[in-house]
């Protein structure tokens, strides 16, 4: 099971450990990452959450297999030249089973995952019901993951996740207590969960001397009545030490809410505001468009060209429908 995209975890490893701050969306499919590297960020995170919604129907509540995510990270990894930082649950199972957890993915061509310290089954960290480990048992599944992890590849990136802010039992000193415990385990980078503030996010990331990130939850943009507040700008996040900005739903939660307000909409509408909304998208600048050609018919037209005899080669000149050459294609 040998590594299959040692450059990708060089340069994910480069992204957590070089000064300054690097935006992160997140998705679950292999198109999500397309767009998101033709946009022209570094690097995709597989969101755990939302695969276990796209491709079971399941919400994050540990339903999804080791297998199917692993598969899925696979399948993504293989279409981009950018890393792809994936969430690898709790390693799906006791050390044993993170140790093969881990190789798994690093044979599916991912460059770093997160791995957390909740009991199995585990919960969205943005769920409420969740329920730790304790910390040794957490150190040993760490120290696990890093000796797979440097059988294969010693660049991949293991990624300390900790639940312990708004699990049960926890609290913001446990928080603090588990970031150094896995910082002397040897990960490489430890990302705080559900932390309730910025302050508490500065406060942990400087509790540890390796690279650490928060992911900014909803409590940190709204006050005590739900309406909405600003929260840290890019700038404020780099100048306190978070080393990626991880939006998880940036190039697939989107795609999602548009996708609803379609259906909606032809339903009331009728198929003709499908034409409608064609034209709206044409008339956008070019740069500002859907890029259609990651899907491209013109290079399913070559490569059938170069491998088909001529006589299994497709009739694309006399036959109708869109065709190499055609907008978007």
């Amino acid at each position: 099971m040998p590594p299959t995209n040692p450059e990708m975890t060089r340069k994910l490893r480069e992204i957590f450990y070089r000064p300054g701050l690097t935006i992160v969306p997140g998705g679950s499919t292999p198109y999500h990452a397309m767009l998101t590297e033709r946009a022209g960020y570094e690097a995709f995170y597989m969101s755990g959450s939302m695969t276990s919604g796209w491709t079971i129907g399941w919400p994050d509540v540990g339903v999804i297999s080791m297998k199917e995510m692993a598969d899925n990270a696979g399948r993504i990894a293989r279409t981009v030249n950018i890393p792809v930082f994936a969430d690898i649950d709790t390693g799906y199972g006791n050390a044993l089973n993170v140790y093969r957890s881990i190789k798994e993915y690093i044979s599916q061509g991912v460059a770093g995952v997160h791995l957390e310290d909740q009991d199995f089954p585990k919960k969205s960290g943005s769920m409420a019901g969740r329920r730790l480990i304790s910390t040794d048992e957490a150190v040993g599944k760490y120290k696990a993951a890093i000796d797979a992890r440097n059988e294969l590849d010693p660049n991949f990136v293991i990624v300390a996740r900790s639940d312990a802010r708004g699990a049960e039992g926890g609290g913001f000193d446990e928080v603090l207590a588990r970031g150094k415990a896995y910082e002397e385990a040897g990960v490489d980078v430890i990302f705080f969960e559900s932390l309730q503030s910025w302050e508490e996010c500065k406060i942990a990331m400087a509790s540890v001397d390796l690279p650490s990130f928060c992911l900014l939850h909803d409590v940190i943009y709204r006050d005590d009545e739900g309406n909405y507040i600003p929260g840290p700008t890019l700038e404020e996040q780099e100048a306190d030490g978070q080393k990626i900005a991880l939006y998880v739903g940036l190039s697939g939660g989107p795609m999602g809410q548009a996708g609803w307000e379609a259906l909606l909409d032809f339903k009331e509408r009728g198929v003709q505001s499908l034409y409608e909304w064609r034209k709206e998208v044409d008339a956008k600048p070019p740069e500002r468009q859907l890029p259609a050609d990651l899907l491209s018919i013109a290079r399913v037209r070559e490569l059938e060209e170069t491998y088909l005899p001529k006589e299994l080669q497709r009739d694309y000149d006399s036959t109708i429908g869109r065709r190499a050459g055609d907008p978007g294609t």
